[in-house]
């Protein structure tokens, strides 16, 4: 009896880890460098477009996928991320290609549907926040 129990229980938590709980969801959202800080993160010299002015847009969350999308004509500023590697909980860092192929992250806190998230690339320091607008 007990090792039947044990085996219905092992057989539960294995199900559950690959639960997610983000829920489709879509919201509008200001992107902005964190802290209004510098574009010329981490002492650059140069400003990044991308990176200097504030990004009005819309975030699609449908099944495992998150996609920005913006009318900005600054480069990468739209941009979708495939979250499969995020925790049961709807937390975690997920890491994508922009149209450069250079590496860029995606930090989400726990939850589900509309809520803030951080972006960095692997190219500069600076760290991008993404905010649900009412």
């Amino acid at each position: 009896m007990k090792s039947k129990l044990f085996l219905a229980t092992l057989v539960g938590l294995a199900g559950a880890s690959h639960i997610s709980i983000a829920a489709d969801a879509t919201w509008a959202a200001i992107g902005s460098l964190e802290n209004n800080a510098s574009p010329y993160c981490a002492g650059g010299t140069m400003p990044m477009p991308e990176w200097a002015w504030q990004t009005d847009g819309r975030v699609d969350l449908k099944g495992n996928t998150l996609a920005f999308t913006t009318a900005s004509r600054a480069p990468n500023s739209s941009f979708t991320v495939d979250l499969k590697e995020l925790q049961p909980d709807g937390s975690g860092r997920v890491a994508s290609k922009d149209n450069k192929n250079r590496t860029f992250y995606v930090t989400l806190d726990p939850g589900s549907g509309a809520r803030p998230f951080h972006v960095t690339y692997s190219y500069n320091a600076c760290r991008r926040v993404y905010t649900p607008t009412s």
